[in-house]
């Protein structure tokens, strides 16, 4: 068994995580620990953090739940000109790898925020949204290529998007009984950002390699 460390930006996140990644993960040889960033402000809070857990735990991999939306305008490689968002988040990604320069850091963002894998399955809506309301969520999701496409702008973001048609909405108390039911392996058939990361995370516990 392997130790993974997930920085996880808020309570979702790390609930998510803690719920539903940690066992899903257990089963390629993981002990994962998530820990909670409370909010990432500006580049040296995450940059604080993530070097505080890689130096402090050198045999750990460490990984991180980051939200592309609101985060991203902070990091190295933001400007990059790519129009492919999968393209745009993969150069994000190493230009903070890049920066740190810490052999056990695997820097990870969700597109473009938790919500959006909610986009996976809208029925999974079910036990809190009426029909009408689940054909509208499923509406938005047929206008995007993939629930990460789902975008980063305010009034746009998956969360409002949700918000919009089930205004009670509420991260923790629906948002993870709803991802528990969609399931991680539905999430990463629909996501391939997310997809990916998990692969590399079950290839750094089979070999190592990151």
């Amino acid at each position: 068994m392997k130790n993974l460390i997930i920085c996880c930006e808020g309570e979702t996140e790390e609930l998510f995580v803690e719920k539903i990644l940690t066992p899903y993960l257990s089963r390629v040889g993981l002990i994962v620990s998530p820990k909670g960033m409370k909010g990432v402000s500006n580049y040296k809070r995450i940059k604080d953090f993530l070097v505080g857990y890689c130096q402090s735990y050198p045999a750990a991999l460490v990984t991180s739940m980051i939200d592309y939306y609101g985060a991203a305008k902070h990091l190295p490689g933001f400007n990059v000109n790519k129009s492919d968002i999968y393209a745009r988040t993969n150069a994000i990604e190493k230009a903070v790898e890049d920066d740190l320069q810490l052999s056990n850091l695997m820097f990870n963002l969700t597109l473009h925020e938790f919500e959006g894998y909610l986009f996976s399955n809208t029925a999974a809506f079910s036990n809190i949204a009426n029909k009408n309301q689940i054909d509208e969520l499923a509406n938005i999701r047929r206008r995007h290529e993939t629930p990460e496409h789902i975008n980063e702008k305010y009034e746009t973001a998956p969360s409002r998007r949700i918000i919009g048609v089930l205004p009670k909405y509420q991260k923790l108390q629906d948002g993870i009984p709803i991802a528990e039911s969609i399931t991680v392996d539905k999430i990463a058939v629909e996501c391939r950002h997310f997809a990916n990361w998990l692969a590399k995370l079950t290839d750094w516990a089979k070999e190592g390699k990151r």
